[in-house]
């Protein structure tokens, strides 16, 4: 009896951990990918000072981000998306073409990071 109570309350903390994990990272992706959104606005106006503003913000908010999703997502992920947002600021101080490319990029891997931690049957299996 003890095994089918330990086996249940196992199952209790997956499903709990599962749970609390995709909650933490859709919130910490929509906020990051709200400032990737401002500095596309931003840049699109030619406000390099907000934007050069929002990028640090972006920046702040990632390493944050970083050190919480280190506990739910592999490390190959989060090191792409640090060598994406690494690259933002100095594309916007140096005015160059590829920053709307680079903030796409990180909006992507926010968007599979997420999926690829939604406890659905193709990804446990």
């Amino acid at each position: 009896m003890n095994r089918v109570v330990t086996a249940f309350l196992l199952i209790a903390v997956i499903i709990a951990y599962s749970t609390v994990s995709v909650f933490v990272i859709h919130r910490e992706s929509a906020e990051l990918t709200a400032i990737t959104d401002s500095i596309s606005e931003y840049n699109k106006n030619g406000d390099t000072a907000n934007a050069s503003a929002a990028a640090e913000e972006l920046t702040e908010k990632w390493l944050s981000f970083e050190k919480k999703m280190s506990v739910f997502v592999s490390d190959e992920r989060l090191g792409e998306l640090s060598k994406a947002i690494a690259k933002i600021p100095p594309y916007i101080t140096a005015a160059n073409d590829e920053l709307n490319a680079e903030l796409e990029n990180v909006r992507r891997q926010l968007w599979l990071v997420y999926r690829s931690e939604l406890p659905v049957w193709y990804n446990i299996l």
